[in-house]
């Protein structure tokens, strides 16, 4: 049984819980004022009938109770109320168990009270009501809290309407007022409510509230239990503040429909990739990449070198740090000698200048044509790591820097770039590498130097004539190089 009982609790308590988030982006008017009116039913020893109030003449009796309340909504479901009331309650004993005892036969009591109680409301049509098209016009709800009430009490004789009996007055006269009487109250209730407008509720409640003692009635026999009384009221609440709606009428369903909608839209998104590089479209940053290019976490397209331009955009995705380049992503050579920017000591040198390495001029004298063979004849050689036809700037920059300024200087001298290799390797493979070589340092020099490329012929003569033999079956670096031979 307590483990059921414990089961609903929660069960209420996170349901009301997911209610208050599902609203909580959305301001309402929590804070409310009331007014309410009704009559009263005592229950205790001095009562002929339990659902029946009498006085001695067997008509009927009704008291009547008023009160007003102030509320504050916590969530669509929970709210808290501090109720205040001033009632009168009454009963009639015309005989009982007891028939030769006056105490409890051939009586009557009256009693005003006034009662104050703090309590907790429970709109239960909140949990249940699943409606999310219609706006909700009617709500039912119970309630229970705990108070204290003030009461002074006189007990009368039928007949002789003799006091024999008080509670908040002096003894032996009984009427003469004192100090009223307090005891705890614990008062239930349960309720439903109109929406008359924005602003205003109409409701009908029936209370029971449970006094924590028998002097309610100046009474107090044996039977150990506490007097009761019911309070049946009209009530009417005014909502206060500036917002549109009311915490109170808050449909909590509507607004777990629309998460529930925004959660089916974000699982919509993880599943589609709508650019096709793997990062579903709910994080992708960049949803236009191209097809397989290469992106990060976010969809972001990478780019290695960080220099702005993505890979899939950059020509030479591995450029330097913080270097500056055009929109292909290759780096700037701003006085186009070939040497870009950051490596140029000499960033400005004129239009056609031979430079070396490091980009900077190399000077070149008068053109000498008769010279042109000697020129030609005195160029120095390439030399190539083994097994490779890629230059080495370090060991043949400069070598390439005087080819170029020897042609430079004469116009109309063209040459003949010859390959050679060492032996190591079988005649066919040294005799492609060689011509490889050749072409290489034409490339180069057509490339950086701008040499007109119908000057110069590459070929390649593998490993027929070598420059120095073999000692103790090593291969000389000097074979492994490309020689320059007039062709005029």
């Amino acid at each position: 049984m307590k483990k059921g009982i414990a089961l609903l609790v929660s069960v209420i308590f996170l349901g009301s819980t997911a209610f208050a988030q599902s609203t909580a982006k959305k301001k309402f008017n929590r804070w409310s004022v009331g007014a309410h009116f009704g009559t009263t039913l005592f229950f205790g020893d001095i009562a002929q009938y339990d659902w029946w109030p009498v006085k001695e003449n067997e008509s009927e009796r009704w008291n009547f109770g008023y009160g007003l309340n102030v509320g504050y909504q916590i969530n669509p479901v929970w709210g808290l109320k501090l109720d205040v009331n001033q009632s009168k309650v009454s009963g009639t004993k015309r005989r009982g168990k007891r028939n030769n005892n006056s105490v409890y036969n051939w009586v009557y009591f009256e009693s005003d009270l006034f009662e104050y109680s703090i309590n907790a409301t429970f709109n239960f049509m909140n949990l249940i009501y699943s409606d999310k098209t219609k706006e909700r016009r009617f709500t039912y709800y119970v309630s229970g809290g705990v108070g204290f009430v003030n009461f002074r009490t006189q007990k009368f004789k039928i007949g002789t309407d003799s006091i024999v009996g008080s509670t908040g007055y002096e003894w032996p006269d009984h009427t003469t007022e004192k100090e009223r009487t307090r005891e705890t109250v614990f008062p239930l209730a349960a309720g439903m409510k109109i929406k008359l407008s924005r602003r205003f509720d109409l409701g009908i409640e029936q209370s029971l509230r449970i006094v924590n003692t028998e002097k309610l009635d100046a009474t107090e026999g044996n039977t150990g239990i506490n007097d009761k009384y019911g309070y049946t009221n009209l009530n009417l609440t005014y909502k206060i503040g500036k917002n549109e709606d009311a915490q109170e009428w808050v449909n909590p369903f509507e607004a777990l429909n629309k998460n529930m909608e925004e959660i089916q839209a974000n699982i919509d998104g993880l599943a589609t990739d709508s650019d096709g590089d793997g990062v579903s479209d709910l994080f992708d940053k960049e949803a236009n990449t191209p097809a397989e290019s290469k992106v990060d976490g976010s969809g972001r397209a990478m780019d290695s070198d960080g220099d702005g331009v993505p890979d899939y955009l950059d020509a030479d995705p591995f450029s330097g740090k913080n270097v500056s380049v055009d929109e292909n992503g290759v780096e700037l050579d701003s006085d186009g000698d070939g040497v870009a920017d950051s490596k140029d000591i000499e960033p400005n040198t004129k239009q056609g200048a031979l430079v070396n390495f490091k980009g900077q001029e190399i000077k070149v004298e008068a053109p000498d044509v008769s010279a042109s063979a000697t020129a030609a004849s005195q160029l120095p050689s390439v030399y190539f790591k083994i097994n490779s036809s890629k230059i080495d700037y370090w060991s043949s920059f400069e070598a390439l820097a005087e080819a170029a300024k020897a042609l430079k200087a004469n116009p109309g001298l063209n040459l003949k770039v010859v390959g050679h290799c060492d032996r190591t390797g079988s005649e066919k493979l040294n005799n492609d590498l060689a011509t490889k070589r050749a072409q290489a340092v034409v490339d180069h020099l057509v490339k950086t130097y701008k040499v007109d490329a119908a000057r110069l012929t590459a070929e390649g003569k593998g490993e027929n004539e070598n420059l120095a033999p073999t000692e103790d079956g090593k291969e000389m670096n000097v074979n492994r190089r490309v020689d320059f031979i007039p062709a005029n």
